[in-house]
């Protein structure tokens, strides 16, 4: 069979979905694929792309968990079904932080002075929003906490980590924009219980990012895909009736932990729906302030919170 009798062939309708386990089985670019198109095909590699695409559409596997990898922010990151697949509107919450990220640094720059810096991702899944915002600012954080309650999604997180960030070809170089300075934890925590633990809280501005689940459990139950209710982790996805219920327990640990004076400075940056960010501002008014930085499509805010 050529690759061109494949394409052709009327039982694989999905194209697209084809196309792309065709690339992935040859390690070929959509280009060479399209000039290669009379290139015989191996029993071995017909077999692996035909049971990989009847996966994906008879079996709702996605996509991405076989392929191992989704792109997120331009870099592939490793996926499995352990942790959910990034969504591109998770990527707004990237440019928001390094925007903050680097208007902070310039004020410190022109008042002379530096502070050491704290990340903290929490219930991070595969890692992405902590190891990206590392990518975008290599000389801005040296503490980096990457937290989930989940110790399968935190073997997800370490092996991108060490993939994107401790490699040798990534350490200190421009390939990566990496620092090999970043002193990493990865810890298995309850949403922001771990920051008791760890005295650096109170000597240091921290940067909280976080995409909890916020969908609320209706919605999901009612609304989300077939494979995505089928595969993917639902823990990961749904946050109560009105989706808020983590969030509520962060902030008050948050808030705790403020009053015992186990943290000095705290920006949080959290992903939810736009009617979600009314709620927060009427309930937690009188300590958090509320800014809405990005926006994707008409639903979806990106929120800056901190403490007033």
């Amino acid at each position: 069979m050529t690759l061109q009798e494949l394409l052709q062939n009327p039982d694989y309708k999905q194209k697209f979905v084809l196309e792309k386990f065709i690339r992935h089985t040859l390690n070929i670019t959509r280009e060479e694929m399209r000039v290669q198109l009379e290139r015989g095909l191996t029993t071995q590699e017909s077999t692996e792309i035909i049971n990989n695409y009847n996966s994906c559409t008879i079996d709702k596997k996605p996509l991405e968990y076989i392929l191992g990898h989704v792109d997120f922010f331009g870099i592939p990151f490793y996926v499995d079904e352990n942790t959910i697949i990034p969504r591109p509107e998770t990527e707004y919450m990237i440019t928001a932080v390094t925007e903050f990220t680097k208007e902070r640094q310039k004020k410190e720059t022109e008042q002379k002075k530096s502070d050491f810096r704290v990340l903290l991702d929490i219930w991070t899944g595969s890692g992405v929003l902590g190891i990206s915002i590392l990518l975008q600012n290599p000389d801005a954080y040296r503490e980096v906490f990457l937290t989930d309650i989940s110790a399968e999604a935190l073997i997800v997180a370490k092996k991108n980590y060490d993939t994107l960030i401790s490699t040798p070809l990534m350490k200190g170089g421009s390939e990566a924009g990496g620092s090999q300075n970043y002193d990493t934890r990865f810890i298995q925590s309850n949403l922001a219980a771990f920051i008791e633990s760890y005295p650096i809280m109170k000597e240091s501005p921290i940067t909280l990012v976080s995409n909890f689940p916020y969908i609320p459990d209706d919605t999901f139950d009612n609304n989300a895909l077939e494979n995505v209710q089928k595969r993917e982790p639902r823990l990961a996805f749904v946050g109560g009736e009105d989706g808020l219920e983590l969030c509520r327990k962060m902030f008050q640990q948050i808030k705790e932990f403020k009053e015992k004076k186990l943290i000095r400075e705290i920006t949080m940056f959290l992903e939810m729906m736009t009617w979600q960010v009314d709620i927060l501002r009427k309930e937690f008014w009188d300590w958090l302030d509320f800014e809405e930085v990005k926006t994707f499509h008409f639903n979806i805010r990106i929120v800056k919170a901190w403490i007033k």
